[in-house]
């Protein structure tokens, strides 16, 4: 009996279970044991990317998985179509499976734009849920089940799609396009300072080719969102070409066709870029600070834009002050071996950035711990002795002058700083401030993890951090807005509880 023993016998091979699971058909002429009870038969295998260019923002609240038999579960805000599993809900506290059309191949990414959500299939197709923000769904429709965007406008009905990029920002203006197989960029929704590529400022309801992809195959994209919004596009040779306002562009004037920006030399690859746009609280009107960040695939770190307001420091040179494109200084190198780094505006500059060696530097604003410091500083420091040790990825979010980060190790243990309330680094204390000098409590060894929710000013942090373990499961910790922390009574969590599938 294969349930009683564990074993399955497939061509002289014996296959064991573990406890706990069951023999289930896969649904694809075949077999293989799942877990049953607490899992429903199911494993997570990905989580929802809620990464977009700008600082502020994750997902609207809400979170979904990509589970072992292709399907998609969600929890947390349900409104407007977000989670993609029909009209009427609000908020979930436990997942419900999206409602993709019978015979949709296995899907095996989703990406969030704040309120709307992108899914891509085993076969490239691109589908989207949620309430159209600011036109972002592509279809020109409120979807709340997940429509297919192949066939809208440009995007032909065959195209395999390979990656969808979002940006949005602390002034809003969901940004969103997507990536073929074959180097295509397609844009659609709003179109400020002309940052599509197009020659104009018009947007589009439906998928648009980008007229620099024609030319040049293009490997990458990121686009900042917020008010004075830029795409910022990576072709095959490594080459950054951008488009839209003057200073997030880096051209000096708004630039309604992506032109190239390698100041650096053309033979330096672009690997990544980072933005942040958002109000300084303490001066009254809207401030527009911002800053970006650009790194090099030799491990090189550029940044320009706002140094002033409450806090400087956030170059890490020891120099203070705005760089922008009329200065003798932009684009401004702060730091050389880096993989990773993110950098927050707010009139509070603070940077962080992820080192070659696994470990993580930070500079400039020691609100909440944030730069891993009790004080101010202006250069660069090494931070989180013991704990921010063989990092192999970093996400940081803030606005104003709050800020949260989150690392992931290569031992599968994670570590968590700076804004901490309603429990976000998941340590148990549930404090203002942290600094990273403790563990996310999970006794399980972490493979990945993804985040709900914003952090702006201070405690204003309404945020969750979610992880994927290596048996498949999921936990989170963190605020519990709309249920996203997966807590039935509405409160938060101070360290990481399972998701129950």
């Amino acid at each position: 009996d294969v349930i009683l023993k564990g074993h399955l016998l497939t061509g002289g091979v014996s296959v064991g279970g573990n406890a706990g699971m069951i023999l289930h058909s896969n649904g694809q002429s075949g077999m293989e044991f799942r877990f049953m009870q607490e899992r429903n038969g199911t494993i997570a295998i990905k989580l929802m990317d809620t990464l977009n260019c700008g600082s502020y923002t994750a997902s609207g609240y809400y979170m979904l998985a990509v589970m072992n038999g292709g399907d998609v579960r969600g929890w947390g805000n349900a409104t407007g179509g977000r989670l993609g599993c029909g009209a009427g809900d609000y908020a979930r506290a436990k997942p419900a499976r999206v409602a993709f059309p019978p015979g949709t191949p296995r899907i095996v990414s989703v990406k969030s734009n704040w309120l709307d959500t992108f899914y891509i299939d085993e076969n490239g197709g691109l589908w989207h849920s949620g309430p159209n923000s600011e036109n972002a769904s592509g279809t020109n429709s409120q979807n709340f089940i997940p429509r297919k965007l192949n066939g809208f406008g440009d995007l032909g009905s065959s195209t395999r799609v390979a990656k969808v990029f979002t940006g949005y920002d602390y002034y809003g203006s969901q940004h969103q396009g997507c990536i073929d197989s074959n180097g295509l960029v397609y844009m659609w929704g709003l179109n400020q300072y002309g940052c599509c590529g197009w020659g104009d400022s018009n947007g589009s309801m439906y998928p648009k080719v980008v007229p620099l992809s024609v030319r040049y195959p293009i490997k990458d994209a990121f686009v900042s969102g917020g008010t004075y919004t830029a795409t910022y596009l990576i072709d095959i040779y490594g080459r950054l070409w951008t488009a839209g306002q003057g200073g997030s562009s880096g051209h000096n004037y708004d630039q309604p066709f992506h032109a190239m920006f390698m100041p650096w030399g053309e033979d330096k690859p672009v690997k990544s870029i980072r933005t942040s746009e958002t109000d300084a609280h303490w001066v009254a009107g809207s401030q527009y600070y911002r800053r970006f960040c650009v790194v090099l695939e030799n491990g090189s770190l550029y940044m320009w834009g706002d140094d002033s307001g409450q806090t400087n420091g956030g170059w890490g040179t020891g120099y203070t002050g705005d760089i922008w494109t009329s200065s003798a200084l932009f684009p401004y190198k702060c730091l050389d071996g880096v993989i990773d780094a993110f950098t927050i505006s707010g009139g509070y500059s603070r940077s962080v950035a992820l080192m070659q060696d696994g470990t993580v530097k930070a500079t400039g604003y020691s609100g909440y711990n944030f730069n891993g410091k009790s004080a101010d500083t202006t250069t660069w420091q090494t931070i989180g002795a013991g704990y921010l040790e063989g990092v192999v990825k970093l996400r940081c979010y803030g606005g104003m002058y709050g800020a949260t980060a989150m690392a992931l190790r290569s031992d599968g243990r994670a570590v968590g700083w700076g804004c901490g309330a309603n429990g976000t680094v998941g340590n148990g204390l549930g404090a203002s401030g942290n600094l990273p000098n403790s563990f996310v409590m999970l006794d399980r060894k972490i493979v990945d993890f993804s985040t709900s929710g914003y952090c702006s000013a201070g405690d204003d942090i309404v945020m969750a951090h979610h992880f994927l373990t290596t048996d498949g499961r999921v936990y989170t910790t963190g605020a519990a807005s709309n249920y996203m922390n997966g807590d039935t009574l509405g409160n938060a969590r101070n360290t990481p509880s399972q998701i129950i599938f």
